[in-house]
């Protein structure tokens, strides 16, 4: 039997439109869309996104990852990865072709770019199809370069002290933070301490429903799809 081919799409930051050509045509002749949520019953960002382009006839397939931080995996996450990966080659086995939906783009921060080498395990080669990130779309947002002329960029997520990010803002004259709402304390004090505020922005929910902006010290209590650009050059 022939099998069927996995699709990892990136559906973007928020916005429907801003997904690609190739996504949207893929999306419509899709057998399978694989939606992958945090926990049973919780609905997905990513799905909600890619949703209009789905046709009528497609099969949903909720798989399961919990949210676990990957610093103190103790092989949890392992065993989860290996079992959906498992359930994806099955699928595959009937000769259906499937999407595996993940928000922004499936190479940076995404839990599809997990599964790849368990997927490879099971015989499973996937066709990744990239999306928008949600920092290059909140630079758009803003209007400012994430990076110019001889400038380096870095991206962070999962501060965990000062010193951190203070070794960042020494070495890198921009830095993005991408889940950034956990560590709201650490990156004030720090901004503060080197007296640049004006240097600060934070985007929330770009392209979605409550997308905002604001410059400056963080709000202690933002959304955990807030993104930070310190534009350190400045």
């Amino acid at each position: 039997m022939t099998k069927g081919t996995l699709y990892g799409i990136g559906v973007g930051p928020g916005d429907p439109d801003l997904l690609t050509m190739k996504a949207v045509k893929t999306l419509n002749d899709i057998d399978v869309v694989i939606v992958p949520v945090t926990a049973k019953g919780r609905s997905s960002k990513a799905y909600e996104i890619a949703k209009e382009y789905l046709n009528s006839t497609s099969r949903i397939v909720n798989l399961e990852f919990p949210m676990i931080n990957l610093r103190e995996n103790n092989g949890q996450l392992n065993e989860k990865w290996k079992s959906n990966a498992k359930q994806i080659a099955l699928i595959l086995e009937g000769g259906e072709n499937a999407a595996f939906l993940t928000l922004g783009d499936p190479m940076i921060y995404s839990t599809y770019s997990y599964m790849i080498p368990y997927l490879e395990e099971n015989g499973v080669k996937p066709v990744t199809i990239p999306g928008i990130t949600s920092f290059c779309a909140s630079a758009a947002l803003l209007n400012i370069p994430v990076s110019q002329g001889n400038e380096s960029f870095a991206v962070l997520t999962d501060i965990k002290s000062k010193e951190e990010l203070e070794d960042a803002l020494d070495r890198f004259q921009d830095l993005v933070i991408m889940k950034a709402s956990s560590a709201t304390s650490i990156i004030n004090q720090v901004v503060k301490d080197r007296s640049i505020e004006d240097k600060v922005y934070a985007v929330t929910d770009c392209g979605g429903e409550y997308e905002s902006v604001a410059k400056g010290l963080l709000n202690e209590n933002m959304s955990y799809f807030t993104l930070i650009i310190i534009k350190n050059n400045q």
